[in-house]
């Protein structure tokens, strides 16, 4: 059973075909969901196939700031996207934005960084940030009103990688 959004969002989606998808906010998310969320970040790149994310998911859950989100079809119980969201204190941060390759470009990304948006907008913060590694994140971004404003090298790579920090203003 879906989780309600603290902040009031009715958190199921309708697909221009009718479909809908269920977006939900695990609290307490079973073995098989911290199972379907790992799988999804490893085949998306996210993480290394050597890595479980319960960590990082129980991280995001006990924090405060925290939300985890996940979708799914109303009729297939399996994950096929993700985000976490949280904040600092001073800026809101997108973590973890995963899209099944299956289901890119039909909009759920956009749908899900909106909701990061006024999930933070909501928690009083004037702007997002979110960490990049690669063009296609940068260039889907972009396309969101998210401009660069630095590189943080990786210092533990043979070659230094550029991640690069985004920002959007959350004032309207």
């Amino acid at each position: 059973m879906p989780t309600p959004s603290p902040f009031g969002h009715d958190l199921t989606e309708n697909t221009a075909d009718g479909a809908g998808i269920k977006l939900e906010q695990l609290k307490a998310p079973s073995n098989e969901d911290i199972a379907a969320i790992t799988r999804l970040w490893i085949a998306t790149g996210l993480i290394p196939s050597i890595r479980d994310a319960r960590q990082d998911i129980e991280s995001c859950i006990a924090a405060n700031n925290g939300s985890l989100i996940v979708a799914r079809m109303p009729d297939d119980p399996q994950i096929f996207a993700t985000m976490m969201t949280g904040h600092d204190g001073v800026h809101g941060w997108i973590h973890y934005l995963a899209i099944a390759e299956h289901a890119q470009g039909g909009g759920i990304g956009r749908e899900l960084v909106s909701l990061a948006e006024d999930i933070l907008r909501l928690s009083g913060l004037s702007e997002i940030r979110i960490t990049i590694e690669n063009a296609a994140a940068g260039d889907f971004y972009a396309k969101l009103g998210y401009d660069f404003i630095e590189s943080v090298t990786d210092q533990d790579r043979p070659d230094p990688h550029q991640n690069k920090i985004m920002r959007k203003s959350l004032v309207q």
